[in-house]
């Protein structure tokens, strides 16, 4: 195993990455050492990175962005079953949570330590695809499963109905396809460029986001048993809680900014980090144990569309500006072995 590996290391908020040389390090009790071949950039890196935005994680500088990626297992700690040398997993680490295990669990690197709770074999499955499904889908999955209460596939009645705000994206996509799975009836807010694609993935009504009407629409097709924002912006809270007139609560991916009533409770939190929580232990042996495999191996969820960016660690900075700036469409996914 080589003794050092690159990194892309951030200074302080505002700084450009630097990618640089650092020694390798041996896993934990309990952990495992991964060779990266995979990371998706998320509109949180990117905000974090671009914007200095540091509500979701706490950080010490200098510091390494990503908490999710896929690879190949270089070594294995003691205590760990179930897990081998060579074996392509997915996962996920405390780099947001524990400020000191980021330099080591940030994702943004070449070789990454991480808990072995909180990864899963993937198999036969691109790493690419990999990584693309697990942090979105665990977000949506996160949010109204551990948040709002929602059961697990099959448990849910289709006389009831959900509401995904903003399905558009790679969280909101998810989300319907998980409440879909559940057995509820799913309403969609979308482009109307998009309705063809959301009915396919799950929705039985697709409304238009910008529609000047669009409260009293989403109020014929409710009520609504959970909401979710999957945008997550305050036009979004605000349309939300308007459709909780006697109160209520909806999930949200940002947290709230605008003023809600008293009777509205809006549910925010670093819901991709969740398994990274002893409180959520269940959650998290059931995640990676037993329903992501699954949805892996069975291919039971639809990606969204990806564009691989060439370059490796030293692309990194360009295309989060361009993640922030609006400029993709889909996802960007980086090899950090570049």
């Amino acid at each position: 195993m080589a003794t050092t590996f690159r990194t892309s290391l951030l200074g302080g908020p505002g700084e450009k990455l630097e990618v640089r040389d650092v020694q390798s390090t041996q896993p934990a009790l309990g952990q495992i050492l991964v060779r990266n071949h995979a990371v998706a950039l998320q509109p949180l890196d990117a905000k974090m990175l671009v914007a200095g935005y540091g509500p979701a994680a706490s950080l010490k500088h200098p510091a390494v962005l990503g908490t999710s990626g896929a690879g190949v297992v270089e070594a294995v700690g003691e205590g760990v079953a179930g897990i081998e040398v060579g074996d392509k997993v997915v996962f996920d680490t405390k780099a947001y949570v524990e400020p000191a295990e980021n330099r080591l669990q940030g994702t943004w690197q070449q070789l990454v330590i991480c808990d072995a709770r909180t990864t899963a074999k993937i198999g036969d499955t691109a790493f690419d695809q990999a990584v693309l499904i697990n942090f979105p889908l665990q977000t949506a999955v996160a949010a109204l499963h551990v948040f709002l209460g929602m059961g697990v596939p099959g448990s849910g009645k289709e006389e009831e109905k959900v509401l995904i705000w903003g399905a558009g994206g790679a969280v909101g996509s998810y989300a319907v396809q998980y409440a879909k799975s559940v057995g509820y009836t799913v309403v969609v807010t979308a482009s109307p460029r998009d309705i063809e694609r959301q009915k396919r993935l799950g929705a039985t009504a697709v409304v238009d986001y910008k529609s000047t009407d669009v409260i009293e629409q989403l109020r014929q097709q409710g009520p609504f048993k959970y909401l979710f924002t999957a945008s997550g912006d305050a036009s979004s809270q605000q349309a939300l809680a308007a459709l909780l007139p006697d109160g209520g609560k909806f999930a949200s991916v940002l947290p709230a900014g605008t003023d809600l009533p008293a009777n509205v409770e809006i549910v925010y939190a670093a819901f991709s980090q969740a398994a990274q929580k002893d409180e959520h232990s269940d959650w998290r042996a059931w995640w990676y144990e037993q329903y992501l495999p699954k949805v892996l191996a069975n291919n039971l969820v639809e990606t969204v569309k990806f564009t691989k960016v060439e370059g490796g660690l030293a692309s990194l900075q360009q295309a989060n500006q361009d993640v922030f700036d609006g400029k993709v469409r889909g996802k960007l996914v980086i090899n950090p072995q570049e």
